[in-house]
């Protein structure tokens, strides 16, 4: 019972930890600009994300929680997925 739990807890920090920089590589992305493609027009690198979306320069978009990651268009540029029809 403990080492389950163990292994469990562990599992769950080395998952959990590493934020939404490494949650790209196991294909749990964030949301896609693609999603709002005439204001994301153009935006080709990090800064242009941050200069929108840091929190503390007063952001026009919502506000990333991890404005120290890199790697924003890794997580937030997916293809759309069309609904199953």
């Amino acid at each position: 019972m403990k080492r389950t739990l163990c292994f469990m807890l562990i599992m769950g920090l080395l998952l959990g930890a590493p934020g939404c920089a490494y949650m790209y590589y196991l294909g749990l992305h964030a949301p896609s600009i693609k999603r709002y493609a005439q204001i994301h027009e153009g935006v080709t690198r990090d800064r242009e994300c941050l200069d929108c979306h840091h929190p503390d320069r007063n952001p026009a978009g919502p506000p990333t929680p991890h404005p120290g990651l890199s790697g924003c268009l890794k997580c937030h540029n997916d293809e759309l997925k069309s609904p199953a029809s």
